[in-house]
């Protein structure tokens, strides 16, 4: 029988994965090109993309607000707008 782990212990993996390994491997974790500053962390588990957009907060704390399955090539703007947008809210509430 093929043991095959969820996809929170794969997105759990991936986020310990970037933790632990400085600089922070590009295949999981990569800063958005033309955004307010966010951050991609990217899981793949079943053949799927997963996708948690967040910012940087301070040096070493990474702020996860979204989280979709990607099946496009370029990341959905409404999915950029959605995390820019909550991160909007966060920062105005630490103010």
């Amino acid at each position: 029988m093929n043991w095959m782990p969820s996809k929170a212990a794969k997105v759990l993996w991936t986020l310990s994965a970037i933790k632990l390994t400085h600089p922070a491997p590009s295949v999981y974790l990569k800063k958005m090109v033309a955004t307010d500053d966010l951050w991609e962390v990217r899981v793949i588990f079943a053949g799927n993309i997963f996708r948690l957009l967040g910012w940087m907060e301070g040096a070493d704390k990474l702020v996860l607000a979204h989280g979709f399955t990607k099946k496009t090539v370029k990341t959905p703007l409404q999915e950029i707008q959605i995390t820019e947008t909550r991160k909007k809210i966060y920062e105005d509430k630490e103010t």
